[in-house]
C-alpha cells in the first residue's frame, strides 16, 4: 500500500498538538504539490502537441522550398530559350511577311522567307506558353512558401510559448516538493514512521494503476524516498499512462538517482513484470518512465 500525506486526517487527530498542526500541514502543502503535477503534466501534454505541430508545419515549408527551388530553376530554363528564340526570329533579318514579299530576291527566297518566319513564330508562340506556365506556377509556389514560413514561425512561436510555461510550472512543483520534504523531516521520527517514506513523496494518479504498477510505485517510494514525486495514469497520447499501465518517477536533475533507479527496475523486470522503462531519451530527462504489463 503506497502512504502519502493524503488521507491523514485520522492519524492526525490520534496525535496531540501541535502535531496536529503539523500534519495538517504536511497534507495540504502534498495537495498543493500534487495539484502542480497534474498541472504540469497538461502542460507537457500540450507541449508535445505543439512541438508535433510545428514539426508537421516545418516540413510542409520544407517541401514548399523544394517545390519553389524547382519552379524557379524550370523558369530560368524557359527563359534561357525564349531569349534564344527571339534572338533568332531577329537574326534571319525579316520581321513581317510584307517586308519579306518586297524584299526578297525571289519566289524561291520568298516561300524561304514565309516558311522560316512561321517556323520561328510558332516556336516563339510555345515557349512564351511554357513560359508564362512556369512563372505563374513559380509565383504559386512562392506565394504558398511564404505561407508556410509563417505558419512554421507561428508554430514555433507557440511551442516555445508553452516550453517556458512548462519550464515555470516544473520549477514551481520542484519548490513544493522541497516544501512537503523539509515539513516531513521536521515532523518527530515517530511519526516519520508511521507516516513513511512516502510522506515526502507527493503521488498523482495512483488509483487507477494495475497491480504491477502500484506495487513498483510502492517499492520506489520504499527504496529511494529521495524521488521527486510519482505519477501515475494520467490523459496521454500513448496508451500507458490512460490505461494505468505506467508510472513517472521523477527525479528532477539528479541524473545520477535516475541513472540508480532505471538499472534497478530493469534489473527486477520480472518481479514487477516491466514491458519497457524510456529514460535519458527525448523528454524523458527528469523522470524515468516505466511501463508494465
Amino acid at each position: 500500500m503506497i502512504v502519502t500525506a493524503l488521507g491523514l486526517s485520522s492519524v492526525g487527530s490520534a496525535l496531540a498538538e501541535p502535531e496536529v498542526d503539523d500534519l495538517a500541514k504536511l497534507n495540504e502543502l502534498t495537495k498543493q504539490a500534487q495539484q502542480l503535477i497534474e498541472t504540469a503534466q497538461s502542460v507537457q501534454l500540450d507541449l508535445e502537441k505543439k512541438v508535433q505541430l510545428q514539426a508537421d508545419a516545418e516540413r510542409k515549408h520544407a517541401d514548399d522550398v523544394a517545390v519553389l527551388e524547382s519552379t524557379q530553376a524550370q523558369l530560368a530554363d524557359y527563359q534561357g530559350t525564349v531569349d534564344k528564340a527571339a534572338a533568332a526570329f531577329y537574326a534571319g533579318g525579316r520581321t513581317d511577311s510584307v517586308s519579306a514579299f518586297f524584299t526578297a530576291a525571289s519566289p524561291q527566297r520568298l516561300i524561304d522567307e514565309l516558311a522560316f518566319q512561321r517556323a520561328i513564330t510558332d516556336q516563339m508562340s510555345g515557349q512564351l506558353k511554357t513560359f508564362r506556365n512556369a512563372k505563374q506556377r513559380a509565383e504559386v509556389a512562392a506565394a504558398a512558401s511564404a505561407e508556410s514560413a509563417a505558419t512554421a514561425k507561428e508554430a514555433a512561436d507557440a511551442a516555445a510559448a508553452v516550453r517556458a510555461d512548462l519550464e515555470k510550472k516544473q520549477s514551481e512543483v520542484e519548490g513544493q516538493v522541497r516544501l512537503v520534504r523539509a515539513t516531513y523531516y521536521a515532523l518527530p521520527a515517530a511519526q516519520q514512521a508511521l507516516l513513511g517514506p512516502g510522506g515526502a513523496i507527493p503521488t498523482v494518479g495512483m488509483s487507477g494503476l494495475v497491480p504491477n504498477a502500484r506495487t513498483l510505485a510502492a517499492y520506489i517510494i520504499a527504496t529511494f524516498p529521495s524521488v521527486q514525486s510519482i505519477g501515475g495514469v494520467r490523459a496521454d497520447a500513448l496508451p500507458d499512462h490512460p490505461s494505468g499501465h505506467a508510472i513517472d518517477i521523477m527525479i528532477g536533475s539528479d541524473m545520477a538517482l535516475g541513472d540508480a533507479i532505471n538499472a534497478d527496475v530493469q534489473s527486477q523486470a520480472e518481479r514487477f513484470g516491466v514491458s519497457y522503462t524510456m529514460w535519458r531519451v527525448a523528454n524523458h530527462f527528469n523522470h524515468v518512465h516505466v511501463t508494465v504489463s
